[in-house]
């Protein structure tokens, strides 16, 4: 099966909205929900913390509440973002208007479990969005897999440290992505009923290698650096320290 048989690239920034089907736009519209209502709590804790004594100190129930507030907030940002395309490949992927940030800026606020819980979440989201997967090891790895590995980037925790994470946790997600093409949407399939036979093993996954990497390099690197500036900006630096409390 070759890589670029099917298809035209495409920017899609307004396309992919009049394309949205009834489920997209109820699904963005409960995100939507979901994250103006979690702004609106976070907004009236913060006024409520304010108001009360500055030495009493929050219990662990309310630590860990404001945790999982925090995560669903960032999922739902996530997913309103990745309905902004500005460039779609043939078969899956493209660049988004940096809708992996919110989910590399929770984990590296609080670290590599709670990243991970919040990108598998994200992950099957990005299925029930409109994924596809030809066999069960591409779907784990382009989806709950491929997510979950963004929150690798909460080895480098610290607002300080926010582009490292930006970098590994796309680089994490890149390598699934690569691994996924490898196996399936190469040159050569190589798992499932299609699978390939009688050609070396070393001829396909090298042609497959190259093939993943071109497709996927990218599309990904380019969203990988998007997140990456964005994260650079001092105001953006500035919001995220006060809202998710650094």
């Amino acid at each position: 099966m070759l890589l670029f048989d099917e298809g035209k690239f495409s920017f899609t920034l307004i396309d992919e909205l009049k394309d949205v089907t009834t489920l997209g736009w109820i699904l963005i519209a409960a995100a939507a929900v979901i994250a103006a209502v979690l702004i609106i709590f976070l907004v009236q804790r913060r006024r409520t913390s304010n108001s009360a004594s500055i030495d009493a100190a929050p219990s662990k129930k309310e630590n860990a509440t404001l945790v999982l507030v925090h995560g669903a907030l960032c999922i739902a940002l996530s997913f309103v973002l990745s309905y902004f395309k500005l460039f779609s490949m043939p078969l899956g992927g493209s660049i988004t208007l940096a809708s992996m940030l919110p989910l590399m800026v929770y984990s590296n606020r609080y670290g590599i479990k709670y990243g991970m819980m919040a990108g598998l979440v994200y992950g099957f989201l990005q299925y029930v969005q409109g994924g596809y997967f030809a066999h069960w090891a591409q779907f784990l790895l382009d989806y709950p897999i491929a997510f979950a590995f963004i929150g690798l980037g909460g080895l480098a925790k610290g607002e300080r440290n926010l582009v490292f994470s930006v970098l590994i946790g796309g680089t994490a997600r890149f390598i699934c992505h690569l691994v996924s093409g490898i196996l399936v949407f190469g040159e050569y399939v190589m798992i499932g009923a299609d699978a390939v036979t009688n050609v070396p093993f070393g001829t396909m996954l090298g042609a497959n290698f190259t093939a993943s990497f071109v497709y996927n390099a990218p599309y990904m690197f380019a969203d990988i650096a998007l997140c990456a500036i964005i994260a650079l900006l001092p105001p953006f630096r500035k919001a995220i320290k006060q809202a998710l409390n650094y």
